[in-house]
């Protein structure tokens, strides 16, 4: 699925698409997914797992540039998937997973409330804002190092947010 994201909008490719490229047979799919959204899914909450770890420690400490650094070289390091997910047509619903996955587990993680701001909007700001800036990276600037990016998604959305 994620191949043929970064080769077609996600609004376009069927079951019978993705059962043809993963070489299984059409109702193999159906044993394992509903639908096409939940493959969606299970590579979202995938990345969110492995992301997590690598973020939460800075979070916790309240050091926002190295929280961005880190997410920068994450996605770096996984920039085949996190392009087909973060800007190959299924951004709305991939953003849609990540603030809905990133809000539960922001709840249970430990993360301080921002001051200022309810829970809920900081999250949903810091998702949808972050995912922008990664479509960006990858689209217009995709030559730009892991710090150089960080510091932008620092200063235009983890600084402002832990601040506010």
């Amino acid at each position: 699925m994620l191949e043929l994201i970064a080769e077609h909008d996600f609004s376009t490719i069927t079951v019978a698409d993705i059962a043809a490229r993963a070489d299984v047979g059409y109702a193999t799919f159906f044993r394992h997914y509903r639908e096409k959204q939940d493959l969606l899914f299970d590579a979202a909450d995938q990345l969110i797992d492995e992301l997590l770890p690598t973020m939460l420690p800075a979070l916790r400490d309240e050091d926002t540039l190295s929280a961005s650094v880190a997410l920068c070289r994450f996605i770096a390091g996984r920039k085949a998937i996190c392009r087909a997910l973060f800007a190959g047509g299924a951004e709305p619903q991939v953003c849609r997973i990540l603030t809905e996955r990133s809000m539960a587990r922001a709840q249970t993680t430990g993360l301080p409330d921002p001051p200022g701001l309810p829970f809920g909007l900081a999250i949903t700001h810091s998702v949808r804002a972050t995912l922008g800036i990664l479509a960006w990276w990858f689209d217009e600037a995709p030559d730009m190092d892991c710090d150089a990016v960080g510091a932008i998604i620092d200063r235009l959305v983890m600084a402002p947010v832990r601040r506010a």
